[in-house]
């Protein structure tokens, strides 16, 4: 007798569950619905309102059922990055949570090779590499422009992210400085004595006064009493 009970108990469990789960409807069917990709709309509205180069949205979810029209306006609600939740609007007055995992990706400037306490940033020291953002940490350098011809604060290792704080201006050096020209040709160099004709940081190009043919050339900057000059 206990044991038909129990059968019998078994078999109605069974019974529910399969009515119970017949009704539920999960947040991804509701994303699968629409005529539009909402996965689509995220990453087009991130793209346009953040300055990455790549982004990835997946395991898009909805709380409840979306329109057939696509949003007139999404808001971060938590986010943007990793397991981020967003609001739709709809223009029929309608709130609608979406949840999405979203990575993204970005160029930084990274060293080549070890940089040496003061030593001057050229552009063979350092190249472009795509990283996630997510794991990034701030003030990165972005542009190379910004830290050509500026000096190391502290020694850096090799494939390292730069960051703001890590760079400083080099030496200034005063226009009217008496300084030693390398004038560089077809592999030969030819030293010859000048001055410069204006200011400029180490690593700079300024022009500079060449004493014995009195002829202004321009040339960088490659430490305090040095300009080294391409002809």
């Amino acid at each position: 007798m206990n044991k038909r009970r129990n059968d019998f108990q078994k078999l109605i469990l069974a019974i529910c569950t399969v009515l119970v789960s017949s009704f539920i409807i999960h947040p991804s069917a509701l994303v699968a619905d629409t005529a539009w990709n909402p996965g689509d709309e995220l990453r087009s509205y991130l793209s346009d309102n953040y300055p990455w180069e790549e982004i990835e949205v997946s395991n898009v979810q909805a709380a409840e059922g979306l329109s057939d029209e696509r949003p007139e306006r999404i808001q971060v609600e938590k986010g943007p990055l990793g397991r981020a939740v967003f609001s739709f609007f709809f223009s029929n007055d309608k709130k609608v949570m979406v949840s999405a995992d979203v990575k993204a990706y970005g160029q930084v400037i990274m060293s080549k090779g070890p940089l040496k306490k003061r030593h001057v940033i050229e552009e063979e020291d350092i190249y472009l590499s795509k990283m996630d953002v997510g794991k990034l940490p701030g003030n990165l350098v972005k542009d190379q422009g910004k830290i050509l011809g500026k000096s190391v604060k502290r020694s850096i290792n090799a494939n390292i992210p730069i960051r703001e704080d890590m760079i400083e201006m080099s030496q200034l050096v005063e226009r009217g400085k008496r300084v030693v020209l390398l004038l560089s040709h077809k592999g030969m160099i030819i030293r010859a004595e000048g001055k410069t004709k204006e200011k400029g940081h180490v690593g700079m190009t300024v022009r500079a006064i060449n004493n014995a043919s009195k002829k202004v050339i321009s040339g960088v900057l490659i430490d305090e009493n040095t300009v080294k000059v391409e002809l």
